[in-house]
């Protein structure tokens, strides 16, 4: 049995990562200071799992981060993402996403780690794509580079940039043993909103079919794959930076659709623009990953909507049906 640190541990993946672990009968250190609306709920869950101990730790504050245990191994997921937060809350999108990183590599770079995974961002991408019209897919060997900084949009890809440069500092410096994963688009039951899918289905649930950047495309990958990606990557890739997603694009207003016709909604969806330097295509080169590893398995994108739209429904149905029960 091995003991692992996990940080966004009430975040969307790392909760899915925190109990992959603890079913692996690993020990977790599960660290979160609850910036997302769904922190709580979240955290009542881990926290009935004995192989789990919940600790709330201000990452930003490099005392309270020296003080954290001993561990076999970190996986570092904590940053305030969320793309309305790009544009509302970029400061504390870039401090939240970034200086947690510098801690957590000042403490543990002295450590027997068998490794520091870092959870990179496919928004690393957007300004190379968006200035350079760089050929897609986008190989892990890709330029990265940093858009104006009067333009919020790039405060969360700087941040997560500047994890990928202080994780190889680190491990020039010091031999710690990292590995970048950089996410494409994990979705799945219990993600929260701010995110496409989640929040076309809390308006579709009102009535409301409206799209934002309905022209522009997106590869997705199943929250359970993302998860085991993460696992695999962090014992087989010391020293690499590794996409894990999907290279099954799709056009959003597709995407839509498909998530109408889960729900069985029927009306015409509402075009409206896409946010400010956001890139018009989005998709990884994954043959890196699938030399790696086995990805046979991950679900197709078919699949993954109806276990999540679903899901989405359910919560919605079952919050609805306990509201009528009140009047």
């Amino acid at each position: 049995m091995s003991r692992f640190l996990v940080t966004g541990a009430t975040g969307f993946i790392g909760s899915y990562l925190v109990e992959a672990l603890t079913k692996l009968d690993h020990d977790v250190i599960a660290v979160d200071i609850g910036l997302q609306p769904e922190s709580a709920s979240r955290a009542k869950r881990l926290t009935k799992n004995a192989h789990i101990t919940l600790a709330e730790v201000d990452l930003t504050d490099q005392v309270a981060v020296s003080r954290l245990p001993a561990v076999d191994g970190v996986y570092h997921l904590a940053a305030l993402n969320g793309t309305q937060n790009f544009y509302t809350r970029p400061f504390s999108t870039l401090r939240n996403s970034s200086t947690p990183t510098v801690n957590l590599l000042e403490r543990y770079r002295a450590e027997d780690l068998r490794f520091f995974f870092y959870a990179g961002s496919s928004e690393s991408y957007a300004a190379t794509i968006q200035t350079f019209s760089w050929p897609l897919p986008t190989s892990e060997e890709v330029v990265l580079t940093a858009g104006h900084p009067t333009e919020t949009r790039y405060s969360y890809a700087v941040a997560k940039t500047l994890g990928e440069f202080a994780c190889f500092a680190a491990q020039v410096e010091s031999g710690i043993p990292v590995v970048i994963g950089r996410l494409h688009n994990p979705y799945g039951p219990n993600m929260g909103l701010n995110h496409v899918i989640p929040d076309f289905v809390s308006r579709g649930v009102e009535g409301r079919f409206e799209l934002h950047g309905a022209r522009q495309t997106r590869s997705f990958i199943y929250i359970e794959d993302a998860v085991n990606a993460i696992i695999a990557l962090s014992q087989v890739a010391i020293g690499k930076i590794v996409n894990i997603g999907t290279q099954d694009e799709i056009e959003m207003i597709a995407l839509a659709r498909k998530i109408m016709n889960l729900a069985g909604w029927k009306g015409q969806i509402e075009e409206y623009p896409s946010p400010p330097n956001s890139v018009d295509r989005r998709v990884p080169d994954t043959g890196l990953l699938r030399s790696l590893m086995d990805t046979s398995g991950f679900r197709s994108l078919d699949e993954g909507l109806h276990h999540t739209v679903n899901s989405m429904l359910g919560v919605q149905q079952d919050a609805d049906a306990g509201l009528a029960g009140t009047k």
